[in-house]
């Protein structure tokens, strides 16, 4: 059964919420894990909220662009400077993203 589409009231929709991202946090975790690639250091996880995204080796507009990333792709968020947030892939490729493109 849909728990959202029988809830009754905002605070049963809420709490429903809660637990869906909770319970998105630890499978995207255990990916992680599963990975071998935890990063020294961990924001949280994320994804790329456009396409053709700009993977750049430093957090400004001048750093080289190692590669595009694509709408959806999960990264996991190691740092933030300024405007920019540090990234990492899941196959371990770190780099940095404009802000504006990463959902957390």
């Amino acid at each position: 059964a849909d728990l959202m589409a029988e809830s009754r009231n905002a605070t049963e929709r809420e709490l429903i919420e809660r637990i869906l991202i909770q319970k998105r946090f630890e499978i995207e975790t255990l990916k992680l894990l599963a990975s071998g690639n935890v990063p020294s250091r961990f924001m949280g996880f994320g994804s790329i909220s456009e396409d053709d995204v700009n993977f750049r080796d430093a957090p400004t507009p001048q750093g080289t662009v190692t590669m595009p990333l694509s709408r959806g792709t999960p990264v996991i968020l190691t740092d933030r400077r300024g405007n920019w947030v540090g990234l990492q892939l899941y196959d371990g490729r770190a780099g940095w993203v404009f802000k504006d493109y990463v959902r957390a």
